[in-house]
């Protein structure tokens, strides 16, 4: 009973600080948003993008549209908002799977470089001059050289974007081992690895989860503007990029069939990053 009352409280307090703070309220309800419309495509919203309906079809607040087509239907008679469920959920799980890996490798990398001085110097070089490189352009570039498909593509992704993540993780480490109060621990004969687990770690957190917004961020982007310049455009498993590269044949007639895959993009990277950035301010200012 008492395990259960104090769960209950803890929710209570995350709760309260939660609707405390506006860009914490606002970030997380939209971010379950995200969530609701990426994983209900198929069975609350019935999205298909099976070439059935009418072709052409303006958007529904048009003279000639259907209210059964919001944003009207392509040349193929598909449903042009069906086709943006569908690409929504597909580039938010990849581009999920892709920072899954890049944090994870990246974490294990930083935690064995922290107890490795040896390797700590080159492997930090390498990754210096990897963030001179813009990581857009090395992945356009490898792009060019590899097999053109979706699993290729999320690699390169992951490796352009991993050694800005270690590095930037590091450099934080770093400083806050050379502060003021990790040097007493040390002094007073405490272990590296009980300082980096205790201490370090719980203290670099909000730079650490900030750090994976930016790369949620950055991932996002690469992913959908590789797949609208036309690299690894998979039918079976469309994207909003995708949808943009094909939706610009009809911008002309149907311009928001081109501008929505976009704005879905911007708001959810809007989302994310006011959520971190609620949670940030408050340890920040706590």
């Amino acid at each position: 009973m008492f395990s259960q009352t104090k769960l209950f409280n803890y929710v209570a307090l995350c709760v309260n600080k939660l609707h405390s703070n506006l860009y914490c309220l606002v970030g997380f309800y939209g971010i379950l948003a995200i969530l609701f419309v990426s994983l209900s495509t198929r069975w609350f919203f019935h999205a298909h993008i099976d070439p059935i309906y009418v072709t052409s079809l303006p958007p529904a607040w048009v003279a000639s549209g259907d209210i059964n087509h919001i944003l009207g239907t392509n040349a193929q008679g598909q449903d042009i908002f069906d086709y943006l469920l569908i690409g929504y959920r597909s580039t938010i799980a990849m581009t999920m799977k892709a920072v899954f890996y890049v944090v994870v490798i990246g974490s294990i990398l930083n935690y064995l470089l922290f107890f490795i001085p040896i390797l700590r110097n080159f492997v930090l070089l390498i990754f210096r001059f990897c963030t001179v490189i813009p990581p857009l352009l090395g992945v356009i570039v490898t792009s060019l050289l590899i097999e053109d498909n979706i699993t290729n593509m999320l690699v390169v992704i992951g490796l352009s974007y991993m050694p800005r993540f270690i590095f930037n993780i590091h450099q934080q480490v770093i400083k806050e081992w050379n502060k003021t109060y990790i040097t007493a621990y040390r002094l007073d004969g405490l272990s590296s690895f009980s300082i980096l687990n205790h201490y370090i770690v719980p203290n670099i957190l909000p730079v650490f989860l900030t750090e994976i917004v930016s790369l949620f961020g950055s991932a996002i982007l690469a992913l959908t503007t590789l797949t609208f310049l036309g690299f690894a455009n998979d039918n079976s498993r469309p994207d909003l990029g995708m949808m943009m590269f094909q939706m610009k044949d009809i911008i002309d007639t149907n311009c928001w069939a081109f501008l929505s895959p976009g704005i879905a993009i911007a708001l959810t990277i809007t989302l994310v990053y006011l959520f971190i950035f609620g949670l940030y301010g408050r340890q920040a200012g706590n």
